[in-house]
């Protein structure tokens, strides 16, 4: 950072009113800290219509904050004081004009907490876009939407595909080098592969299952486990066999194509380690070869996943179908099933899914941590 920089106070917050504004402005010091100072211009709170509202006549205050770029420390508290220097104005009411990239955030997360206290009904909707706009530069009012109909919905369920697990770098087996490239893995995950080509069937799983291990669930697994807790959403019907939303800590979830991390035997059915699956060891109970735990082509999908999820959709005010092309019969069909809202969240969009009340277009974790910004 140059001396200029240095002697410049930057921007934080730029609030207006009739016939003035108020700004928080914020200088860098040496030591990675922060001095706020508060500067007001005379202005006109009529239209606002707060009668108990009275300025003071001080137009100038200081105090010090941590980095907002580090986590360690005091840094809320002092973020906290720091905002606390517009309290003598009706501040979330006022105009916002602009916001620095760095505390975007800060602002929006001080402003969510006035909008939950003594502002929240006092805000209206072209307002709260505004500050959303300049605080979440990433917005758009479909998002906006969703986030009023989850919050709104009084039964929620979230049906998930393979998008849902992209952000967590799980190894794309149809990229592989070599003679995978010419296999479609469709005529793999098959009860033929099973019995016929028992070699095939264990190389393309044992593969899957590693590479599993060293991937972890993504911002958005833990954004719904979050949203579970909450009591925003009710259930998740997965079509993913990769356990990730038990992992990031959702409870009530419906594996409805089965899961990796189970294992049984091919013929008894009784149920087997991952060890013994992968070094292909044959059932201790019949000797018959072993499997995961997954719905293969060419069979039903679990009764009981089924009939819960069926359950959920059926009575839901909002249903969000996240990372599925919906090409999978009959996990497809869900979506057709309820009465409440449908929402269509995937990286691509296309109008064969026109019967959804909202089709937002992204990566799934980043189109739920906006929303999850928002709500």
């Amino acid at each position: 950072m140059n001396k200029a920089m240095e002697n410049d106070w930057q921007t934080i917050l730029s609030l207006g009113a009739e016939g003035g504004s108020i700004t928080l402005l914020g200088k860098e010091q040496h030591s990675g800290e922060w001095v706020f100072k508060k500067a007001v211009n005379e202005m006109n709170f009529d239209d606002l219509e707060d009668e108990s509202f009275q300025p003071t006549k001080s137009t100038e205050k200081v105090c010090t904050l941590k980095s907002p770029i580090s986590n360690r420390g005091n840094e809320a508290t002092s973020w906290e004081k720091a905002i606390k220097l517009l309290d003598h104005y009706p501040w979330p009411m006022l105009n916002p004009r602009e916001v620095h990239p760095a505390f975007r955030k800060r602002v929006w997360s001080a402003l969510q907490k006035e909008v939950k206290g003594k502002y929240g009904d006092r805000i209206n909707s072209y307002r709260l876009k505004k500050w959303s706009s300049l605080c979440l530069p990433e917005y758009s009012p479909k998002v906006d939407t969703l986030s009023k109909w989850l919050q709104n919905s009084t039964h929620t369920t979230i049906l998930t595909g393979a998008g849902m697990s992209t952000e967590s770098n799980i190894p794309d087996f149809r990229s592989k080098e070599g003679w995978w490239n010419n296999i479609d893995p469709r005529t793999v995950a098959t009860t033929d592969a099973l019995r016929d080509d028992y070699d095939l069937f264990h190389e393309f799983y044992s593969m899957r299952i590693n590479g599993l291990k060293q991937c972890k669930p993504n911002i958005g697994h833990d954004i719904l486990a979050d949203w579970e807790q909450k009591g925003l959403i009710q259930a998740i019907a997965t079509q993913n066999v990769d356990g990730f939303h038990t992992l990031a800590g959702s409870k009530n979830i419906y594996e409805l194509h089965g899961s990796i991390h189970k294992f049984r035997c091919g013929n008894c059915a009784m149920s087997a380690e991952e060890e013994d699956f992968l070094s292909e060891s044959n059932c201790k109970y019949c000797g018959g070869k072993l499997r995961p735990g997954v719905v293969l082509f060419g069979e039903m999908l679990p009764e009981e996943s089924w009939r819960d999820s069926l359950t959920h959709i059926q009575k839901s005010d909002l249903v969000i179908v996240i990372g599925t092309s919906l090409e999978v019969y009959p996990a497809s069909q869900l979506p057709k099933m309820t009465n409440g809202k449908t929402v269509y969240i995937n990286a691509e969009v296309d109008t064969t899914h026109h019967n959804f009340d909202l089709m937002i277009e992204g990566k799934a974790g980043e189109i739920l941590k906006l929303v999850d910004e928002l709500v």
